[in-house]
């Protein structure tokens, strides 16, 4: 049997025997009672397969626990409910129905135009399984391997991972499935060497047989030589010992040498930007970008999905949600933006409500962009309010004080930006590219450049005044915004007492290494552009 080629899903190597997961056959001998005994059978295996995951989840830990937590959202969503009953009201069986209702759901997030969003299908048809299995009464008993073995399937339900003693699984294999599934998420966490994509029947020909799973190329070999192991081992030595130094920096907190905690935070768009930046060793989750969402016009519950999806791949951590502004990263004028924000209510509804039913699942925090003063703040809190008015009265549950920030990006925010707190912005992020753009009316890309350096003495001035503020009232802030070309700028603020920064995961251990080697006791090597005294900052939540 020739090697096959797939995803690299997993750093690692593996060899040993293959134990293919077959799932049988649902839906025999099914009889269908009234519909009154049916909704209550479908609503009594609710609560079995809910206690089901609940037991699971207090036995798992960061993603796994998150990926239990998406799969009893979902049970308890409204609109996931309300098409199961009204099938069943039609005439349907409650596993037939459960069955119609996991076609829908994972159809609808198949076709959102994102990758990882499209692989929460998985998860959707797990938590269906279990379900369905319950009516038909077909036995969930966990897969016992006898010794170590690779495990092959078409695709992987993360229950089949969770059901199995960990130490056993050398390797997966996989027919289907992809680098961003859940089960690859839970692969890469967990350290063990994955391939998907191997091709439809592969998870069949590879059963019984001894295999090399190479997760660093992306290949499975049957029946391999001795000389296949230790060719592919020396190739995963060298992969480790390129990595080891960048991942000894990614688990270190970030300290200076004086002992000041600096707290190092990520920006995002997607949940596997997320998952790349815990990775790397970001703090939390400073920003997520969600313009996108927008321009696809994105329904709620489609926003509910990719929140929590978020909010899984954080693995506790704190995510901040940026809500949506259309053109805010382009050099148009502010004062557009905001008009088009302001008066395009249906997509700030959508999203906000969205947020706030997302808010139960985790630490989940909302910033709001291109605020001008504290009239468009109670503006946007009053739309907040008339959309728990809306969830109260539909009966859906919400973080009823999920925490609300402002984006400090034009100088019109930082002017006002005690005035904001005072009307209940909870913490403050600091935009330092916007700022320095807006501020020094860096209208193009060439006059960007007259400025990179970010820390000019009005633009100091502006940060230094907002901390100020926000110390003062004891209110988060951080600064976001930092690109690659200005990380030597950001020594100076951190002598300025800002003590919580965010950017692209790709340089996060980069200006960690930088401030490794910062004693703030110590004058700068260079002294800093401006003058300014330390200020008492404290640090983003």
């Amino acid at each position: 049997m020739p090697v096959l080629k797939g995803t690299k899903v997993s750093p690692g190597v593996a060899s040993g025997p293959v134990v293919r997961l077959d799932r049988g056959i649902v839906g025999l001998h099914r009889i269908v009672s009234d519909p009154f005994r049916e909704r209550a059978l479908y609503e009594a295996a609710i609560v079995l397969a809910k206690d089901e995951l609940r037991r699971l989840q207090q036995h798992a830990q960061g993603a796994d626990a998150d990926i239990l937590m998406f799969q009893i959202a979902l049970l308890e969503d409204e609109s996931f409910t309300n098409e199961i009953g009204d099938y069943i009201a039609a005439g349907a069986g409650s596993a037939a129905a459960v069955e119609r209702a996991e076609q829908i759901f994972a159809a609808r997030l198949n076709n959102v135009d994102n990758d990882y969003i499209r692989q929460r299908s998985v998860d959707v048809r797990d938590a269906c399984r279990r379900v369905v299995d319950i009516l038909d009464g077909r036995p969930r008993q966990k897969l016992h391997l006898t010794r170590p073995s690779i495990l092959a399937a078409d695709l992987f339900f993360p229950s089949d991972i969770f059901s199995i003693d960990r130490g056993m699984i050398l390797g997966l294999a996989a027919d289907g499935d992809s680098d961003t599934s859940h089960a690859a998420i839970m692969a890469r966490t967990m350290g063990i060497p994955a391939v998907f994509g191997l091709g439809k029947g592969a998870a069949a020909a590879l059963e019984g047989r001894e295999v090399l799973l190479d997760g660093l190329a992306g290949a499975v070999t049957p029946d391999p030589t001795p000389d296949d192991i230790v060719a592919a081992n020396h190739k995963l030595a060298l992969h480790q010992r390129k990595s080891r130094k960048q991942h000894e920096l990614a688990g270190r907190p970030c300290v200076t040498r004086d002992g000041t905690r600096v707290r190092l935070g990520a920006s995002a768009s997607t949940p596997e930007d997320i998952e790349n930046a815990m990775h790397a060793g970001a703090d939390d989750i400073g920003l997520v970008r969600t313009e996108q969402l927008l321009l696809d016009h994105a329904t709620e519950q489609q926003q509910y999905f990719r929140y929590i999806s978020c909010l899984a791949a954080a693995a506790g951590s704190a995510v901040v949600v940026r809500t949506g502004d259309v053109g805010a990263d382009d050099a148009a004028p502010w004062v557009e933006d905001v008009r088009r924000a302001t008066e395009n209510r249906r997509l700030l509804r959508t999203q906000i409500t969205a947020l706030l039913r997302a808010g139960t699942r985790g630490d989940l925090r909302v910033l709001l962009p291109m605020i001008t003063g504290p009239e468009e703040w109670d503006d946007v809190m009053q739309e907040v309010e008339r959309c728990k008015q809306r969830l109260d009265g539909r009966g859906v549950e919400y973080d009823r004080d999920l925490p609300f920030g402002c984006l400090i990006e034009i100088p019109g925010a930082a002017l006002a930006a005690d005035q904001i707190m005072d009307h209940g912005a909870r913490f403050l992020a600091i935009d330092i590219d916007d700022l320095t753009r807006y501020t020094l009316a860096a209208g193009t890309k060439e006059d960007a450049k007259r400025y990179e350096h970010a820390d000019t003495p009005a633009v100091r001035r502006l940060v230094n005044m907002v901390c100020r503020m926000a110390a003062d009232r004891q209110v988060p802030v951080y600064m976001c915004g930092v690109k690659a070309n200005v990380l030597p700028a950001m020594e100076t603020y951190l002598r300025d007492g800002v003590r919580a920064f965010c950017m692209e995961s790709a340089i996060l251990n980069e200006l960690k290494a930088g401030f490794l080697e910062v004693d703030l006791t110590e004058a700068p090597a260079e002294p800093p552009a401006g003058k300014a005294l330390p200020l008492p900052v404290p640090a983003a939540e």
